[in-house]
């Protein structure tokens, strides 16, 4: 099992930013992605329809080799991470925004992310937080143009004219790994001092977990397969990051 795949899921293009940090700590791991652009956006389904879509897409994973499953989204993770853990009987991982850690070392701290994942961060002390409609939808569908992306208008309806949001915040949370890809236009309207996302810490416990496990794989390479109805812009996409040697 040492050379099996590391599996990734995710509603679309969001999770190739967990992709491109796993492969920074692990570069000679194989990995298999599996972007679920037809279903996506996954934030403003409900409970039931992600349960019913994400153990499909589990089973169909698993016609591979994997050895570990990343379930790398938020949405996924905050609401269903032990059920998939559960279901699929695979060592698996999944990705949470850092909440604890920022609003222990921030005056004021903001977490973006969809719908679904701010219902479970509502309330937190310290913590605003906002659910949006639209922003990782239209990360997916403007992949290959991310400069088409308004964020002025993702925030248009949240935030009075009159309200100097630039620098009120000193700490802006990712809580949905499609955000990673707009992070430059959230910090030019934010300003804050820091932008922090899970994707680095999910990286760091998945390469502690193999090292602790004697899971390692030690031969040079790198090693993606993508798979899925949309495979080959997923791939394509990466690729515009990462590029494959």
């Amino acid at each position: 099992m040492n050379d099996g795949y590391i599996a990734l899921i995710d509603s679309g293009i969001g999770g190739i930013s967990v992709l491109l940090q796993l492969l920074k700590v692990l570069p000679n791991e194989k990995y298999l992605y599996f972007g679920d652009n037809f279903n996506a956006p996954y934030g403003n389904k409900t409970i039931s329809q992600l349960r019913d879509i994400t153990l499909k897409n589990i089973d169909f994973i698993k016609q591979y080799n994997v050895k570990l499953i990343v379930v790398a989204c938020n949405t996924l993770s905050v609401n269903l991470l032990e059920e998939i853990r559960d279901y699929s009987g695979i060592k698996t991982f999944g990705v949470f925004p850092p909440v604890e850690t920022a609003v222990s070392k921030s005056k004021n701290c903001l977490l973006l992310s969809t719908q679904r994942t701010a219902e479970r961060y509502k309330g937190v002390k310290g913590l605003t937080v906002i659910g949006l409609k639209t922003l990782a939808e239209n990360i997916e569908k403007y992949m290959f143009d991310l400069d088409s992306i308004s964020i002025k208008n993702e925030f248009y309806k949240l935030y009075t004219q009159e309200q100097n949001v630039k620098g009120f915040f000193d700490t802006i949370v990712l809580g949905c790994t499609h955000y990673f890809f707009a992070k430059n236009k959230i910090f030019d309207h934010f300003q804050p001092r820091k932008i922090i996302f899970g994707e680095y810490y999910t990286a760091k416990l998945i390469k502690n977990y193999l090292a602790n496990s004697k899971s390692l794989v030690n031969n040079k390479r790198k090693h993606v397969l993508f798979i899925g109805k949309n495979a080959k812009n997923n791939q394509k996409f990466f690729e515009q990051f990462y590029q494959i040697d």
